[in-house]
């Protein structure tokens, strides 16, 4: 069987430790010389210093990068691995609120990623003001009662309602609201993984999925094929032929983020045949499914699932309010231990911000916000296409955008990513802007996505903000 990118990067420091090649206390080349010099992601190396880790070879060191472990660290590191389920029952009950400070903390290394959103202007802010007011009139006492750990029964009767735009049919009794789509995913990789595990993921990784599975101690298998693409079939199954295949897989199929990626109905049945055949559960990403540019809405994999292998998540931030950090997720055959994951978080999400959504839904508020939504989406990715075609030329394939508010190309292997936002930030500062100079909302231009380029074309374009980006573009073409 094939070593995955990252055990090899591994093997090769474990060999070269064990040989006495490293020496203790020795330091490694640093992430970014790694990912250079062996032509891997950023998940890829991480995953294989996370690897090393474990084993107790080495050992990062503050603002310093990571070292070899003296061998008297790595011989009391040798039972680390055999306590990891132990640890793991224990602290059940705590984890997951720890996990999902973790996971904020790290966020804030990637601001840009963060603030990764659609432009302010596209959201019904007065209705939302509007509804808000009506709400508190109403409910006065809302703020001295506990929430309900599972969610608002009438915010999950309207979601219930909803999910049968998307082909889903859920029940509302399977629906648990969470805080943002990010705690549902967390808590369905918690459900169904433990610390070692491998889960398969498509590339390019986002930032979020790659925290995700890091703070887990989860190992990324990446299957290269995009999800709309004949391969991405061949390749998963002979992923799960092989020997110990991975049991979860992290999925986007409705324009996947960073690539933009739409999953044909045809592969989304067969993948379903696939995770009943292999047992395989899907934790469904579904943030982005409402913002087709034209047609249907595209059902999701949890419209064929009959068998409860799919856990669907999904969240109001791309489509509705981004304010109200508001999520929730379907769990399928999962769906007794993520309630208990859940109650035992002690986290809840505010029923003032479910009752405004509730009610959003209820009065049909979200039909025509949509349709406008989706309408001003297709018309400014056209606007950068216009402006990105001829810039580039022949020296990248632009393909259409079928959905979501992100164009992502990827940057030649010789490229450094670090280096182009350096440049951006001399030459074409206004790219990288944050803040009122583009939108109200810190939403930038442009971030690094899994060493490509992702633009944000949602952000109206102004005549400035033209001319950066067409510059910006010739001296991108020169570098394919």
């Amino acid at each position: 069987m094939n070593k995955t990118k990252y055990q090899a990067l591994a093997d090769e420091f474990s060999l070269a430790i064990g040989s006495g090649k490293l020496s203790p206390n020795a330091r490694l080349p640093s992430v970014r010389e790694l990912m250079q010099q062996h032509q891997l992601s950023l998940a890829t190396v991480t995953t294989a210093l996370r690897t090393l880790e474990q084993q107790g070879l080495i050992e990062p060191r503050d603002k310093s990068g990571y070292f070899v472990k003296p061998k008297a660290n790595q011989a009391q590191a040798s039972d680390t691995k055999t306590n990891l389920k132990a640890a793991r029952a224990i602290s059940d009950v705590v984890h997951s609120t720890s996990i999902a400070q973790k996971i904020e903390s790290t966020s804030k290394t990637f601001p840009v990623l963060r603030n990764w959103a659609p432009a302010e202007d596209l959201f019904p802010g007065q209705r939302w003001q509007s509804l808000l007011g009506s709400v508190i009139r109403r409910h006065p006492f809302l703020p001295t009662r506990p929430a309900r750990g599972y969610g608002h029964p009438q915010l999950r009767g309207e979601l219930a309602r909803r999910s049968a735009e998307n082909g889903c049919f859920l029940r509302e009794d399977e629906l648990i609201v969470t805080q943002g789509a990010t705690e549902a995913l967390l808590l369905a990789l918690r459900a169904t993984t433990e610390a070692g595990d491998r889960v398969l993921v498509q590339a390019p990784v986002s930032e979020l999925f790659s925290r995700l599975l890091e703070t887990l101690s989860l190992v990324p298998v990446e299957i290269n094929s995009n999800v709309d693409q004949a391969s991405f079939i061949a390749e998963l199954e002979g992923v799960l032929d092989a020997d110990n295949p991975p049991g979860v897989m992290l999925l986007v199929v409705n324009y996947h983020f960073p690539s933009g990626a739409l999953m044909p109905l045809t592969t989304k049945r067969h993948l379903i045949r696939l995770a009943e055949k292999y047992a395989l559960t899907i934790i469904e990403d579904d943030v982005y499914g409402d913002l087709q540019h034209d047609g249907s809405r595209p059902l999701t994999l949890k419209s064929f699932d009959m068998k409860g292998n799919v856990i669907y998540v999904n969240s109001c931030s791309k489509s509705l309010a981004p304010g109200l950090r508001i999520g929730w997720l379907a769990a399928g055959k999962w769906r007794e231990r993520i309630e208990y994951l859940k109650s035992a978080s002690a986290s809840s999400v505010n029923e003032l911000s479910q009752l405004v959504l509730a009610e959003f839904l209820a009065q049909g508020s979200h039909v025509p916000h949509l349709r406008k939504f989706r309408k001003l989406l297709k018309s400014r990715a056209e606007e950068y296409l216009a402006i990105l075609r001829p810039a580039l030329g022949n020296a990248v394939e632009l393909k259409d955008v079928p959905g979501g508010y992100s164009y992502w190309l990827p940057l030649p292997e010789a490229v450094s990513a670090e280096d182009i936002l350096q440049k951006i930030n001399l030459f074409w500062p206004l790219l990288n802007s944050i803040g009122p100079s583009i939108t109200s909302v810190d939403t930038p231009q442009v971030a690094i996505v899994s060493h490509g380029l992702c633009i944000n074309t949602s952000i109206p374009l102004t005549d400035p903000l033209r001319q950066s980006l067409t510059a910006f573009c010739f001296y991108l073409r020169g570098l394919y």
